[in-house]
């Protein structure tokens, strides 16, 4: 029997969270979640080149709270089906769990090794508080699981690439090694995302269609009382609840600050590069043509004043004054303002 061919070996490695990358399709890397940047950076390497349309979630808004009502997170459209993602394009992912085995702890590594025997870069989110790269060294889990790529693994090395990682570490373009040893640990239980790209099963204008519906209806009528267009005017007491709170810098930036600018931007920026450039919308005549690159032009500034929050709440982290909360305050206020006018240019285009 004939032994199947070897994968093709490409001339030169993908440049995994490469910089050149981040360009691609107008997407800004530092507006995406890190696990949806991993998924991105997998399907181009697939041969993919249609992520924006592919990854693209409809908009929303909402604060997360643990059974206790103590804050989780911010989240927005790019995280609201986390555990069960569902994308557009042929695109399918799923996570799974790596096994835990006392008995047989490589194991812990053999969903990585499928996937890479499949010729896919597979992310991965492991315990990081004993990976020495990553900045999450020795810091306590809470909130969402950080997601890197493993792209290649090597007697006693894995190759990596992590955009939140040590100087120590002396990655270079977000790309470097760590000890096998320490991923095999963090993965024992750890999820393992799981992606496929096939033909399409809908055509594009259902999928936007929905895309769109589902994005006014979450930001109008939210399952949650603070979602939605009516829990972004929530943020200011959510902020300020935080104020006695021990270790509030850290809170405010980690529970805050951070989730706004890589999880409720995202959303908006993904969805406003898609309507920019859409072919059936400006199919469809002049007018709707027009609301089209209208409504993407709001995504955008919305995305924008969704970042001038992140900032102003970064500020306010470092130093609790009237003055950065008062701008906290006022960006708030500009944020529902470019919201409500993106959703009303959304439902326009049903």
């Amino acid at each position: 029997m004939t032994a199947p061919a070897a994968p093709a070996v490409p001339a030169a490695p993908f440049p995994y969270l490469g910089r050149e990358l981040d360009a691609v399709e107008g997407i800004a890397y530092h507006r995406v979640s890190c696990w949806l940047h991993c998924l991105r950076d997998c399907l181009y390497a697939s041969g993919l080149r249609d992520t924006a349309r592919a990854l693209a979630q409809p908009l929303n808004f909402a604060v997360e709270r643990t059974p206790e009502g103590e804050l989780l997170t911010l989240y927005g459209g790019l995280d609201t089906d986390y555990h069960a993602p569902r994308f557009q394009r042929g695109v399918t992912v799923r996570w799974e769990t790596s096994p835990d085995d006392p008995e047989r702890p490589d194991a812990a590594l053999d969903l990585v090794r499928r996937e890479l025997a499949r010729g896919h870069a597979v992310p991965v989110s492991p315990d990081l508080s004993g990976m020495r790269h990553s900045e999450y060294y020795r810091v306590p889990f809470f909130g969402y699981p950080h997601t890197f790529l493993v792209h290649r693994l090597d007697p006693g090395t894995a190759h990596v690439a992590d955009r939140n990682t040590r100087k120590a570490a002396a990655f270079e373009d977000n790309r470097g090694t760590v000890p096998l040893e320490e991923l095999r640990r963090g993965m024992a239980g750890a999820p393992v995302l799981v992606w496929d790209v096939a033909k399409p099963r809908a055509d594009w204008e259902s999928e936007l269609g929905l895309l769109i519906d589902r994005s006014v209806r979450q930001m109008t009528e939210p399952d949650l009382p603070q979602a939605g267009l009516a829990g972004l005017l929530a943020l200011p007491e959510v902020i300020e609840e935080l104020a006695g709170r021990p270790g509030r810098r850290r809170l405010l930036q980690m529970r805050v600050s951070g989730p706004l600018q890589r999880q409720v931007s995202g959303d908006r920026h993904l969805l406003a590069r898609v309507l920019a450039g859409d072919g059936l919308l400006r199919s469809r005549g002049p007018r709707t043509a027009a609301l089209a690159a209208d409504t993407a032009d709001l995504l955008q500034r919305s995305s924008d004043a969704v970042l001038d929050l992140a900032r102003a709440v970064f500020l306010l982290s470092g130093s609790w004054t009237a003055e950065a909360l008062d701008l906290c305050r006022r960006r708030v206020r500009e944020l529902h303002a470019a919201d409500t006018r993106a959703v009303e240019g959304l439902a326009g285009l049903r």
